[in-house]
Formats: C-alpha cells, structure tokens, sequence
C-alpha cells in the first residue's frame, strides 16, 4: 500500500462525486489492504479524468517504490492499468479547469505505461506526442515510447517521426529534445538511425551526446564506427563521455596510456579500431600484431595496453620483448600523447612487462629506468615492477638493490621515498634490517614511521622493540604522517592504547615507566591488574590518570584481564577517581590534547563505567559540576550525572541541588543549563521537582525547548 501520496498531476483537483471522494481518502490514507485496493480500482474504471488519473499515478508511484525494495500491492492490476491507459489516450487531453495543465489524463496514462507500453501502442504514443502543449507530458511520452520500441520487429514510422520531430524543434529546451533522441536508442529501420546521424551533426553538445550514444547499439555501430569514435576522441568530457560509457559496457577500450594519440596511416588506424571493439578473436589479434610489429611508437604503445587490458591477448609471447626493446628507447615527447604526457611508451612498456611477467633477468633494465626516469609515474611503475623482480630472484641483484636504497634517502625523490622502502623490506627479508634502522632514525616523519611500521612486524618486533619503543614514544601527539597512523605502530609496538586523555605522556618514574609500559603490553590478568594498581596507588597525577584511563576504556584492562578482574579493581579504582575530582584540576602541561581538564574527565568516565555508584561518588559529582575544569569537563559531569541519577534508587540531594544551582547560573552556557534542567525533568523525588521549577528561585534557566 501507498501511504500519504497524492497524485503526480492532480494534486488540488477536489473529486465532487462522494463515492469517488470517499475511495480517494482511502488511496491516500488506507485503513487496510482490501479497502485500498478497492478503492484503487473504483476510481479506475470510474470513468472520471481525474478519478482515473490519480489511480494511474498511484498505480506508477507503487511501482516506483517496489523498484527501491519495496513491493507493490497494486502490480496484479497491470493488465487492468494498461487498457485503461489505452482508453485514456485515445481520449482528448484534459482542460485546464480538471487540472494544473493541458493533458493530465494523457500525463497519467504515459506514466502509468512507462514499464508496460507494446509494441501495438506505439501509435497512439505518437499520437498524445503530437498533441502534446506541455512539457511534463512530452516527457511522459518519451519515456512510454522507449519502452514500446524496446521489443518492436519492425520500424514504426508514426512514433519515429514524432520522436524526430521532437528532437529538432530548436522552439523546445535542449533536455526535452535530448531525451526524444534517447528514445530512438532501440528503434528499428533506418529512419531512426538516420535522425541519430543528424543529431551528431548538431551544434548543441547535449544532442551531440545522445546521437553518440544512440550509435553504440550493436545493429549500427560497425556502420558508424568511425564517426563515434572521432566524436569519443574529440569531445571525451562532454559528447564523447556517454558514448564511452556505452561502449565499455560492451568491452570497448582505447588505450590506457594513448588517449587522444594520433596514429599515422589508414592501416593502423584501421587495426586499432578492430582492437577496440573486435569482430571476432582472430582479427583481434591480427589488429595486435599489427600494431605491436609496427615500430612505430603510438601504435606499439597502444597494442602494450591492450595486451595489459584484454586476457584474450596474453598468449603473445612477442609482447614481453618488445616491451624490453621500449624501456630501452628514449621516453617518448608529451606531444605523442596529450593524456598521459611524457614518457607514455616506458608506462605502457612497464606495464606489459609487469603483466606477461618480470623475472630475475629483468634486475638491469629496471635499474636503468629507474636511475634515468625523470618521470614521476615511470619511477612509481618502476618500483612495482622492481618489486616483483627482486622477489623472484634467488637473491636480490646488488645494482637494483643500490638503486632504489638511494632513491629511499634521496630528498628529490620525496613522494617515492616511502614506496622504495616498502620494496626493498618486502623483497629483502633479513637483509633489509640496515635500511630499516637507517631509516628509522631518520630525520623524515613520514619515512620514519613508515621504516616503524615494517620494524613492527611480528618477524622483527622483538629484535628491535627496544629501540622502537624510543622512537614511539619521541613523536609528539596527534602527529601526522602521509601514509600510516603513527597510532597503529604504538599499538604493535606495546601491545595496547597509551591511555585516552594522556597521550604522548612518557612517565618519568622509572618503575611507574614500567609499570605503564606492563599494563600496556600485558598478556594474562595478574601482570594487568598488578601494573594497574602500581600506577593507582603512586599519587602522580598522570600515572594515576593512565590507570583510571586503563580501567574504565574497552581496549583497556578489560581486553585482557576480563570482567572478572576488572570488576575486582573497581573499588580502588572508584575510590582513586574521587580523590582526583576533588582535588583543583590538574597542570595543563602533561596532557597536550585536554590539558587541565584531563584528570577530571578520566575520572568521570570511571564514574560512568562503574557498576555501583554510591553517595561519595554522587558528593564528588556535584563538586565538578559547581566548578568544571573547562567546558568538556562540564559537558562531561552532565552526562555522568544523568547517568548516575538514571541508576539510582533514590537522587542525592546534594547532586540534585548542584544540578539545581548549574540550571539557575546565568554564567554558564545557555546549553549546559538546559542540559542540567532535561537531567533533573528525569529525576523523581520532590527536591528534584523543586530544583527544575523555574519558578523555585528569581533566577530562572532557559526552556528546555
């Protein structure tokens, strides 16, 4: 069913027969599905124009919902909906006075058949098409005639012309005639392809586009082959994008590296079209070995692409060498390839040799290119395929090795610093240790924490923890680099989080350094909870934060020692997260992110997390609420006072109060106080109904709308 839903061209147009009226507040507001679907079908037979009409729209909005997942109660009538539409339209189109414009009923019906239209309603389409005064009923009727052309046998002349007509009336918008020509797509006969022709012919873009596009289709694409793709090369962004679109679907490709190329004689043109839409596998590959033995350097690029892109040309076994014989030409000027630029020919080189597959042999000819490359893409190719070389080796080639060690250090090489690195750690195994560590002490964060992160890995973490624990530790919080979170090495590196509101705080205290660093990378319950309760018990302002950060987060104490052991620690723990919400808020310096906020709000998510909050909890609430450290934490003991009060049997008076005094307090933001009043607004209990009155003191708060 259709709740709430009108109609698409009767919306104001009052039914003045009562049955007709009452069927159609049903339509709109149904009681149940057999009242609905007799109501449906009484204004459809009705008779009526608009009766009629709004059922028709209702039969294609349902329609339209289904197609987005929903179902259509209304899709059994289909039968019924089309002869009505058909009845509809052999009628005149509606006046003014029985809708918002000429041609209501006719609108209708066109939508109604968008999906249903056959091929014997394609005169009459063409009919209301004709007639047609206003635009929402052309467009109706163009997509009706699209669907009735879909599986037409033969040519109907009658809808063609119409949809012609249509298309190059300059008196109508350029969309309008766009999508009469978009109708035609699937029309037989040659007047169809004929109006398509014209339309690429057009000095408007949009038409242009269409008759490309309309082109494509497979009955006429051999015969206007090279009209589509001239259109494809000359205007890619505009005419040329739909019909590309198109051909793609249907296994079209050009070139990767040789858009826009132009290739000298008919002979090579010619086999580069085969190429891109092939009649048949033999001539595909009669195109390709055309162009790949041509010596000439478009051409030769293009058929490396294609031999890149299509699988039914991987059993060239000529590809692979004749890229090798490119990488050891010059690169090719930017002007032979106005997509890619510079060098087109050793991409497209690099690419096949990547693909038929680079060997051990290939270790100097990729050094080569990577000493001489001036090309910021030739040198990331190169690295790809310097990769697959060194891993295919029995052992890595000195040279290439060199090569790319100096490209890792090279500060003009900067943007492939970080990918030279990974090759060589991902090829090397064991050998790559002296870069790694080079690396690691690096001056470059982004090369630092990449060097990090490959140390990190399980096969070396252990070796070189100590170490990497110094450089974690020496990045200042928040850092951030191009391609890894510096977080990410942290947790490989000890195990587990820092803490939440101290982060880049080393603790200075070498056992409470331990202690943190214990609790971080602990593996069974005893050792966290230990750690946990050394750092407690300290009375250092950060590492008793680290600990009560530790206990109440998930990737907490809780990942590892359980729920058992956690709860085991909640009363010293509650116990220290008083003590700190009732001592001033603690040193900005230690906390770069929360600064002086960062102990209360560590302790006021303890407050949240704990299971049984009782009264001194409530009593150090109400301290932080009269006196936040900063506007988190004050938004913060809101959220835990609301929380606590939710949970408790009976409202501390005093936290009720404190809310009460927060709520009045015209210094405090108008938020907060509203925050205050809703928290209250829950709390049951007189006191609690007294400090949310507005009119308890002179003072009042803001609504709590």
């Amino acid at each position: 069913m259709v709740d709430g839903f009108h109609s698409f061209h009767w919306r104001g147009c009052e039914l003045s027969d009562p049955e007709l009226a009452l069927a159609h507040d049903e339509l709109v507001d149904p009681t149940g599905e057999d009242a609905y679907l007799s109501a449906f079908r009484t204004l459809l037979h009705s008779g009526h124009p608009a009766a009629s009409g709004i059922a028709l729209d209702h039969f294609q909005y349902a329609g339209g919902l289904a197609r987005f997942g929903g179902e259509s109660a209304l899709e059994r009538y289909e039968d019924e909906v089309l002869a009505v539409a058909r009845e509809v339209l052999r009628q005149p189109p509606t006046p003014v006075g029985d809708s918002g414009f000429v041609g209501a009923n006719h609108a209708s019906a066109l939508n109604a058949m968008l999906n249903l239209a056959e091929e014997c309603d394609a005169d009459l389409i063409a009919d209301a098409l004709a007639g047609a005064v206003e635009v929402n009923v052309r467009a109706a009727a163009c997509r009706a005639a699209q669907r009735a052309l879909e599986d037409c046998t033969g040519p109907s002349p009658r809808l063609v012309a119409a949809l012609g007509a249509l298309a190059f009336d300059e008196n109508l918008d350029v969309r309008e005639r766009a999508d009469a020509l978009s109708a035609l797509y699937d029309a037989k006969g040659p007047k169809a392809t004929e109006l398509l022709v014209r339309a690429t012919e057009s000095d408007e873009v949009e038409l242009q586009a269409e008759g490309a596009a309309g082109l494509v289709e497979p009955g006429r694409f051999p015969a206007h082959r090279e009209r589509v793709e001239r259109l494809v090369a000359s205007r890619p962004d505009g005419v040329g994008h739909k019909a590309r679109s198109m051909l793609e679907e249907r296994g079209w490709f050009d070139s990767t590296h040789w858009v826009g190329a132009e290739l000298d004689g008919p002979g090579l043109r010619s086999a580069h079209a085969e190429l891109r839409l092939p009649s048949g596998e033999d001539s595909a590959r009669r195109a390709f070995r055309t162009l790949l033995h041509s010596g000439r350097t478009v051409a030769v690029g293009i058929a490396l692409d294609h031999f890149v892109h299509a699988d039914r040309l991987q059993g060239s076994r000529d590809a692979g060498e004749i890229a090798r014989q490119v990488l050891r030409q010059p690169p090719s000027p930017a002007g032979l390839s106005p997509g890619t630029g510079a060098a087109a020919n050793h991409l497209s080189a690099l690419a096949a040799i990547e693909r038929a597959g680079a060997g051990a042999s290939d270790a100097d000819l990729i050094a080569d290119v990577l000493e001489r490359a001036a090309v910021r893409t030739v040198r990331s190719r190169a690295l790809t395929v310097a990769g697959r070389v060194l891993r295919a080796a029995d052992g890595p080639d000195r040279r290439l090795v060199d090569v790319i060690s100096r490209l890792v250090f090279d500060p003009g090489f900067r943007e492939h610093r970080r990918s030279a690195l990974h090759v060589l750690s991902g090829s090397l195994g064991a050998e790559a240790k002296p870069l790694l560590l080079r690396a690691v002490q690096s001056a470059d964060r982004d090369l630092q924490v990449d060097a990090a992160w490959q140390l990190s890995r399980p096969e070396r973490i252990d070796e070189h923890r100590e170490l990497l624990v110094e450089v974690v530790e020496s990045w200042p919080p928040g850092m951030k680099v191009a391609r890894f979170n510096p977080e990410w090495v942290g947790k490989a590196v000890f195990g587990g989080m820092h803490s939440v509101h101290w982060k880049g705080n080393r603790l200075s205290d070498p056992e409470l350094y331990r202690a943190h660093r214990e609790l971080r990378a602990a593996r069974d319950p005893e050792s966290a909870c230990h750690a946990l309760r050394a750092l407690l018990r300290s009375g250092q302002p950060v590492a008793v934060g680290i600990a009560l950060d530790h206990w109440w987060h998930p990737e907490g104490i809780g990942r590892v020692a359980g729920a058992e052991s956690r709860a085991a620690e909640e009363a010293e723990v509650l116990a220290a997260a008083r003590e700190v919400l009732r001592r001033p808020p603690s040193p900005a310096g230690p906390s770069p992110e929360f600064g002086a906020e960062a102990g209360h709000l560590g302790a006021l998510q303890v407050l949240r997390a704990a299971r049984c909050p009782g009264p001194e909890d409530a009593a150090a609430l109400a301290a932080v609420l009269e006196r936040p450290a900063g506007a988190k934490a004050a938004s913060a003991a809101l959220d835990t006072a609301a929380s606590v009060l939710a949970e408790a049997e009976s409202a501390d008076p005093g936290l009720v109060r404190a809310l009460g005094a927060l709520a009045r307090d015209e210094s405090r933001s108008a938020e907060d106080r509203t925050y205050a009043l809703h928290v209250l607004s829950g709390v049951r209990g007189g006191a609690a109904g007294e400090e949310s009155d507005p009119t308890h003191r002179e003072d009042t708060a803001p609504s709590p709308s």
